[in-house]
């Protein structure tokens, strides 16, 4: 009998792993938006910078029909990738509009700015950042564990500012993103298993140019980024001690990265060099390899005026870099008694009235803010207790509970191992 290839080979995990995800999440894992949160327990004395930053984490959700529609035109021929995909959009769907519905039921914001905010948002259009289904699989392995520490940090917030509400949605949401993580992970260790230099090679390149979504939509996103930073939520030093360091370690790759660092110089020489052919070369569409996009930098054309402003140049003229006075979209509290607000279909059929408030101003949120280089973030010298049961209890309900949990073994035992070493060396 012929061998099959490795798409097919591929294809059939894929599948395998999808049914066993769907096992597990049915009778393990899914939560009811409008039941299992006591949207009720919402503090509305919270800080705005709370809200600000639970924002910015709703306006990255909003993107979802771009993250489901593109990536399935990508992986439509498999069924075990592409139906995943659209499991995964509905579950982010639900992070999205818990995120959105605490917003109102705090009274941080109400109906008519989710609108506003939310038409100000679908003005841009997020691109897949990478055109090989390989590098789009690592790529979102690593975004999945980016996010899970985004809203478990948040979650450690929340519960210091004593809202209940957005504890116990958070809590569940970090777990999903958890699932996720380790959903990716395994079909990045089986693509390994079958093409491991290819692999790494790719998950090197999306390290090396790896943002989170939304950078080049979100409105303002420079100041978001800064806010998240000094609350210790995720910055560049959680970004490399949580997330790029576990995966590494994780995937057993930290010694292969290490020697692939050593060719950084001879690897930057040839990707420039490629980069100026790319630009003398107009985009085709042929057979299948992956080609710098008309909005890209790598295929020589300008952005042109006008366009919408998904394009970096686009974003820059519309960022905010000085204060301003109040414009279309911008979130202005409104205490006249002459305004009308209207009520939110979320919280009218939950059966609830958002929370009154007194805003308050930050530190954190001042415009000056903005005028800083963007610093490291308060560093978090070890997992608390929590944090390893969050990642255990994601890590149990997962598909291969199993593997991980040897995993999880291994790894203590090396570090125990090389923490004898260092000492014996001293």
């Amino acid at each position: 009998m012929a061998k099959r290839s490795v798409q097919a080979q591929l294809d059939d995990f894929f599948y395998v792993e999808l049914i066993k995800y769907l096992k597990l999440a049915e009778e393990k894992r899914r939560w009811n938006v409008f039941k299992d949160i006591p949207w009720d327990r919402a503090n509305p004395d919270t800080e705005d910078t709370l809200a600000h930053c639970v924002e910015t984490f709703c306006a990255v959700e909003m993107y979802l029909p771009d993250f489901t529609s593109k990536m399935l035109h990508m992986i439509r021929r498999s069924r075990g990738r592409s139906w995943f995909h659209v499991n995964w959009g509905y579950e982010e769907s639900k992070h999205s509009l818990a995120l959105e519905a605490w917003l109102l039921a705090s009274g941080h914001r109400t109906e008519e700015q989710r609108e506003s905010f939310e038409r100000e948002l679908l003005e841009a259009e997020w691109e897949l950042p990478f055109d090989h289904p390989r590098q789009m699989v690592c790529y979102t392995m690593i975004q999945e564990l980016a996010t899970f520490w985004n809203y478990r940090n948040l979650e450690k917030m929340a519960a210091q500012q004593k809202d209940l509400a957005l504890v116990s949605a958070l809590r569940v949401i970090s777990v999903d993103e958890r699932v996720h993580y380790n959903f990716y992970r395994n079909l990045v260790k089986q693509w390994m298993k079958l093409d491991e230099a290819g692999t790494v090679e790719d998950l090197k390149y999306v390290f090396d140019h790896f943002t989170m979504p939304g950078k080049s939509q979100i409105p303002r996103y420079d100041e978001s980024a800064r806010i998240l930073a000094k609350t210790g939520i995720y910055g560049p030093r959680e970004y490399i001690k949580l997330v790029k360091n576990p995966v590494l370690e994780d995937l057993q790759l930290d010694k292969d990265f290490n020697k692939m660092e050593t060719a950084q110089a001879r690897e930057k020489e040839e990707k420039a060099a490629r980069e100026e052919q790319l630009k003398r070369e107009q985009i085709a569409v042929g057979n299948g390899h992956a080609v710098p996009k008309n909005g890209s930098p790598l295929n020589g054309k300008p952005a042109v005026a006008g366009t919408k402003f998904n394009s970096h140049a686009v974003n820059e003229v519309l960022s905010n870099n000085k204060p301003h006075a109040p414009r279309s979209g911008d979130f202005v509290q409104n205490d006249s008694e002459d305004s009308e607000s209207r009520p939110s279909p979320f919280l009218q059929l939950i059966g609830i009235e958002p929370k009154q408030r007194t805003p308050s101003s930050s530190v954190i949120m001042a415009w000056e803010a903005e005028q800083e280089k963007l610093p490291g973030s308060r560093g978090m010298d070890k997992y608390d207790a929590l944090d390893q049961k969050l990642m255990v209890i994601g890590d149990e309900i997962s598909n291969n509970a199993e593997e991980m949990r040897q995993e999880r073994q291994k790894i203590r035992r090396n570090r125990v191992k090389n923490n004898k070493l260092f000492r014996d060396s001293e």
